[in-house]
């Protein structure tokens, strides 16, 4: 069954984010585009962080693992462990993220995507955490690769990794409609909070009429409708 929700999707309404910023603020517009990735990154590990904390799990690596929102479909080969011992290190062969770029003009976009929201993602979930993106598939590299500072994997800690998953059962995972709508709603905020009201129609009213042309109209007002709510509350 095809996805109804994709991350190429979500993919386009990032990249479209920073190119509507752009054509609205010029080189202004990319500041502000790196200021929508972040809130929209840590919101995302504050929320894992705060369900962590609610079933009593440590706040570690394991379960940051363990906790995430995303579930995509992969083919054999996109992610590969480059090492394990004295630090993990995990390669992306293949981003989904970076094919939509692609696939929609929006690869300049991506970039900035690409460099800020893991490391944002990681902070968001605990301040004295980090993971560095070394090399990004975005930025002309051959891989992503992903570096967990502080972190070893063991067959113990894949054994409990693979536990907590197991007894989550994609409890807090959410789709594509869910990320988008959050991402719009993470960028209007930070947008809002910049530019006159003004500004702000126009800068909505240009990424939905952008985002419509790609995905359609009935998706775009799904995910604009979608994007009115708190995406501070966990559950």
């Amino acid at each position: 069954m095809a996805e109804k929700y994709t991350v190429e999707q979500h993919a386009a309404l990032i990249g479209l984010t920073g190119k509507c910023l752009e054509e609205l603020l010029g080189d202004y517009g990319k500041d502000v585009y790196i200021n929508c990735i972040t809130r929209y990154a840590r919101q995302r590990g504050r929320r894992m962080r705060n369900r962590a904390i609610r079933d009593g799990r440590p706040l570690n690596y394991e379960t940051f693992l363990a906790y995430g929102e995303l579930s995509f479909e992969t083919l054999p080969g996109d992610y590969q462990v480059k090492s394990e011992s004295p630090v993990f290190i995990n390669c992306c062969m293949r981003c989904r993220w970076d094919l939509g770029w692609k696939q929609y003009g929006l690869s300049k976009y991506g970039e900035a995507y690409c460099k800020y929201v893991d490391i944002n993602l990681v902070q968001g979930f605990h301040p004295d955490m980090v993971m560095i993106a070394e090399t990004m598939i975005g930025l002309g590299d051959d891989c992503c690769t992903f570096v967990d500072v502080g972190y070893e994997q063991t067959e113990e800690s894949k054994a409990r990794i693979a536990q907590i998953k197991q007894e989550l059962n994609g409890k807090y995972v959410r789709d594509f409609l869910y990320h988008m709508a959050h991402w719009l709603n993470a960028a209007t905020t930070i947008v809002k909070g910049i530019v006159s009201e003004t500004d702000l129609a126009q800068f909505t009213q240009n990424l939905k009429a952008q985002f419509a042309s790609l995905v359609g109209d009935a998706l775009a007002e799904e995910v604009f409708a979608a994007a009115d709510q708190d995406f501070d509350v966990y559950d």
